[in-house]
This record gives C-alpha cells, structure tokens and sequence, in this order.
C-alpha cells in the first residue's frame, strides 16, 4: 500500500514538474532600433568661417538583414534649422519700372532644411507618411496653407528655389548610405551663411514603408568671439549698436583724414 502510494505521488510530481510542462514559446525577437550621432555637436561661426561638413553616422540595434544590401532598411534624415517668418513678394512693372508687389507671409521658414535617404523618398513611403513627418520639400509646413491657389503655389516654389539657390535647402535621395549590414552615414554641407541656432537632427528608420524606430539629435551652430558680441548686440540693443556704429565710422574717417593731413 505504501509503495503504491509513494509511486502516486512520484507521477504527480512529475506531473507538475517544468520539465514535463509544454515546452515554452520562443521569445520573441527584439525590436529594431536606430542609435545616430553628428560628428559634432558645435559649430563655431568666426570671420574666417567658410561653411563646413558634419557627419551624421549611425546604426541599427538588432538588425535583421542577413547581408548588406538587402534593401530591407530604409533611413530618412531630416536636419532643420528654428523657423522664421519670411515675406515673399512678387515683382510687378509699374511704369516701366520693376517694384515689389503685395507680398504674402510665411511664418515657420526653416533658415536651413535638409532631407536626404537612401533611396528617392517616395520609393520609401507613401505620400501620407511623407507629409506627416514633413519629408522633403513638397511636405515642407512653412505655416502657410496653399489652399490649391496658384498664386500660393508659385510664390511658395518661388520661395523654395531660392533658399536652394542659397544652399539653405537641401534634398538628396542618395545621400545615405549603408555600411555593412548596420552601419549608415551621411554628409552634410553647411553653407557660409548658414543661421544661427539650435538644429534637430531626426534619423527615421522605415521598413516596408513604415517608421519602426526614430532618433533625434541636437546641433548647436553659434557665433564666437568679436562676431558673437556685434550680433547680440545688435539684435538686443539696436540703438546702442547704431550709435556705436556711427562712432567708430567718424573716428575711422577723422584717423583717415589726420593721416593724408600728416602726408
């Protein structure tokens, strides 16, 4: 009776025990994540600043490509600038003579802008996507809706054209590229009359036409020294500024006039 009982309980713990349970399901897989960085978080503009190239370099946490080149990623940077208002007018001839017409404004004109991939951007994701992440130039929100009006269309093409005949807006659907089946890099000019401010550096990573991770970054572009002092002082003491303009105007001019005194 004891041994037929003892045997009773062995099954039951046997029973119960994890080595006899179902097996378990396999974890799922990680998620992938893209990580990024600029080569440099601080761009200093001096009098001899001639414009600059950063590099934006990144990688993908648990890629699951099996070989470079595979096509199973897409990464989608965008680098803005703080938004300005900008007036946009239109020539008009009044009497012969060329003069600024009415002008419309638009109030949240990146100073720089900046979207570059690895492939042409509607390759990569539809239109909807596009302008809710205001990827490129045609979804770029300058704060002014066009309204389907032609003349808002064309002043805002006319707008767009010349901030990239000024290199201050840039697109480049080839401009990432992979390394080895994680690692992306992209260039990125900076003109000489890039603007002053904070920049935000977004790295999108898409698959099969969606945004599976998202990284953001910061970049500070910054006046130093005698040029930093002249632009604080004119943009908070525009008088005073004036005042010391006129000032070193007259004694440059009195110098002047001493010195062929002198000859």
């Amino acid at each position: 009776m004891k041994r037929a009982l003892s045997l009773a309980v062995l099954l039951l713990a046997l029973a119960g025990s994890p080595a006899h349970t179902a097996e378990k399901a396999p974890a799922p897989s990680a998620r992938e994540e893209v990580q990024s960085d600029i080569s440099t978080r601080e761009v200093a503009i001096q009098s001899n600043f001639t414009g600059i190239e950063i590099l934006i370099y990144g990688s993908i946490d648990f890629s699951q490509t099996p070989l470079p080149d595979t096509g199973t990623y897409d990464v989608i940077m965008v680098i803005r600038s703080p938004v300005q208002p900008l007036i946009v007018r239109r020539k008009e001839r009044v009497a012969g003579i060329w003069i600024n017409g009415p002008g419309k404004i638009y109030p949240s004109v990146p100073g720089f802008y900046a979207a570059l991939s690895t492939r042409p951007f509607r390759a990569i994701a539809s239109d909807e996507v596009l302008k809710m992440l205001g990827i490129g130039f045609r979804n770029l929100d300058l704060g002014r809706p066009t309204n389907g009006e032609p003349d808002e269309e064309t002043l805002r093409s006319a707008l767009i054209r010349l901030k990239q005949k000024q290199r201050l807006f840039q697109e480049d659907d080839d401009g990432v590229r992979f390394v080895g089946r994680s690692l992306f890099r992209a260039d990125v000019d900076l003109p000489v009359n890039v603007p002053i401010g904070r920049y935000t550096t977004d790295i999108y990573l898409f698959r099969d036409g969606a945004v599976i991770s998202r990284n953001q970054s910061t970049l500070e572009v910054n006046k130093v020294g005698v040029e930093r002092v002249a632009h604080l002082l004119a943009y908070t003491h525009p008088f005073l500024y004036g005042l010391l303009a006129v000032l070193i105007a007259v004694l440059a001019g009195l110098a002047g006039w001493y010195s062929f005194r002198r000859e």
